[in-house]
């Protein structure tokens, strides 16, 4: 596949400052240095405030940082000026939300078309794209529905074939199953462990939740701003102990 490149994200000396008035400020990210590879699974944990989603919009260029590079597949998005950044992001990332968000009036393939019918494309076309991303994830039944016909779950895998349809080479989510049931949070995530093994997609995601760490190949640890911890090893006792309820 066309993304398949050894490191697709690479990010270093990353500094985030958010100013409070005066010469005052408040840091949420302290030097993060971090190497994503194509058709990586990667999740990025750690307790709340610890920076997990300031780092996660700082990759898909919506933070700017303070300070560091952030490069996808070599290019060092935050060189690009800010519309140019934004085409970057809408062609290279697919994104997925806590809450996905919908046109009520249109149907679910109508949705899932949107980002191509919004640039120009022929509704025919973009139709076709919207049906096969949803076939991707088995949930082609529900293209003449609304989406509030839909379970969350449902909506969650739909808000994922919306993410494909411009064929990123990244599939970025932030607590994809923080509004979700246990059956809901286990099928949305199982359906983003088949498009990264099957589809050989690079999904970054950012979650609370220790119980799906099996199913990334990569696990990112963070507290207070920096990375603790990068590899397959172990979640720390420590670690598991601040965040609450999930084992």
């Amino acid at each position: 596949m066309e993304h398949e490149h050894h490191k697709i994200v690479k990010i270093e000396g990353l500094k985030k400052e958010y100013p409070l008035g005066g010469d005052r400020s408040t840091p949420a990210l302290l030097g993060v240095d971090l190497e994503i590879n194509a058709t990586d699974f990667a999740i990025i944990y750690g307790p709340s405030g610890c920076g997990k989603s300031t780092l996660l919009h700082t990759i898909v260029g919506l933070e700017p940082p303070t300070a560091g590079k952030v490069l996808i597949r070599g290019t060092d998005i935050y060189h690009l000026n800010e519309e140019k950044r934004s085409v970057f992001r809408s062609q290279k990332f697919g994104m997925v939300y806590q809450s996905a968000f919908w046109v009520k009036a249109l149907s679910v393939w109508e949705n899932v078309a949107l980002p191509l019918l919004i640039t120009g494309q022929p509704e025919k076309r973009a139709k076709r794209q919207a049906l096969d991303a949803l076939e991707e994830l088995e949930l082609g039944q529900y293209a003449n529905k609304r989406p509030m016909q839909l379970s969350g779950g449902e909506q969650q895998r739909v808000g994922l074939a919306r993410a494909l349809i411009n064929n990123p080479w990244i599939v970025v989510a932030d607590e994809p199953t923080g509004n979700l049931d246990t059956h809901s949070a286990d099928m949305v995530m199982d359906t983003f462990q088949q498009l990264n093994k099957k589809s050989k997609r690079t999904v970054i995601m950012v979650t609370h939740n220790l119980i799906y760490l099996p199913m990334a190949n990569k696990h990112v640890a963070m507290r207070d701003g920096r990375i603790t911890s990068v590899g397959l090893a172990g979640v720390k006792e420590e670690i598991r102990q601040e965040l609450a309820g999930v084992l």
